[in-house]
């Protein structure tokens, strides 16, 4: 055969260089997808081994209040192995961290369900439960005035009955659906604490700076304070419990006061001489205070190389058995 003319020649290699550029970008675009899509089944392993070591705290938070429990006959206070802090375990190309609390360390929200059926104050005005009025002293307690206090409370107690009759300072129904956004009081118990932004009246402000101070226990309408658990950071909510009859100020001296371990018994809280007086008229005051708990918020994370991974989990317990009453991923305030 003879030669190929100098154009023709130099078109083939054109079409040469071509189809090699072509079969470059094409083995780049494999080799590229080949790679992200072994770092996505990397990462997806290691979320995954993450979210089971986020599980397996919960297994060993047990283990932890079981022996608390037992060593101290039902007693909960803060120097038992799960008031420890910042403790965190190794793990096979990771680690996992938690930190458990006390669920009657804090005021339960859910509590403000409770119906008075009707009874009437002295003014002639529906009767709040006691757990409505302690919550009204805690908003007190936290420099709020008298007026907002009792609305928020208000609010807060209709959205959360059952009933669609609104209180004279709440909100039922008309109140939400009139909204921008116009939704529904809920009328039902609360799951999370995060869920009291949808109560009207309460702005960002005013739940950060609740946020220490309050939680929900799902299912639960009682209000338990375990004296032996709350910290002197929250003596606010002591003196709210009684109705901001006593000072924060005293709330303090008597949570310093308090033994290392706790009291022994809760009344060895009740003859404190400050407390003494306020608890001996009111046998629903007096029974709202307890030195045991059933409840525990676990907040586990969980790290495997890059991946990390949240988890919120409440625990009932009677001391021998356990059950997760709620799983919150994502680390949810």
């Amino acid at each position: 055969m003879g030669k190929l003319p100098r154009k023709q020649r130099g078109v083939a290699l054109i079409v040469v260089l071509l189809i090699v550029a072509l079969v470059a970008v094409i083995a780049t675009n494999i080799n590229s997808r080949n790679h992200l899509s072994m770092r996505r089944t990397l990462n997806l392993a290691q979320y995954d081994q993450a979210y089971w070591y986020a599980l397996s705290a919960e297994e060993l938070t047990k283990k932890v209040l079981k022996q608390d429990l037992e060593d101290a006959e039902g007693r909960v206070h803060r120097q038992q192995y799960w008031a420890q802090a910042d403790v965190v375990f190794p793990a096979e190309h990771g680690e996992i961290g938690g930190k458990i609390s006390d669920m009657r360390a804090c005021f339960n929200l859910n509590s403000l369900s409770i119906d008075t059926k009707g009874q009437l104050d002295g003014n002639g005005q529906p009767k709040l439960p006691l757990a409505a009025i302690q919550y009204q002293g805690l908003l007190m307690a936290l420099g709020m005035d008298e007026f907002s206090a009792e609305r928020l409370t208000h609010t807060l107690k209709d959205y959360l009955d059952e009933d669609t009759t609104a209180s004279p300072f709440g909100a039922e129904d008309a109140e939400y659906e009139s909204r921008n956004v116009p939704y529904r009081a809920a009328n039902t118990l609360m799951s999370h604490r995060s869920e009291l932004r949808a109560v009207m009246g309460y702005s960002q402000d005013i739940y950060l700076k609740l946020l220490p101070y309050i939680c929900v226990i799902p299912g639960n309408t009682q209000q338990l304070l375990n004296v032996n658990t709350i910290e002197v950071e929250q003596a606010a909510l002591l003196a709210g419990m009684f109705d901001d009859k006593m000072s924060v100020s005293e709330a303090e001296s008597i949570i310093n006061q308090r033994p290392g371990d706790g009291f022994e018994k809760i009344e060895d809280f009740k003859e404190n001489s400050s407390v003494a007086g306020l608890l001996a008229a009111d046998a629903a005051l007096s029974s709202s205070f307890v030195v045991d708990s059933k409840y525990f918020r676990l907040e586990a994370g969980a790290k495997v190389d890059t991946a990390t991974f949240r988890l919120e989990s409440i625990i009932k317990t009677d001391g021998s058995s356990f059950e997760i009453l709620t799983r919150q991923f994502g680390g949810q305030k």
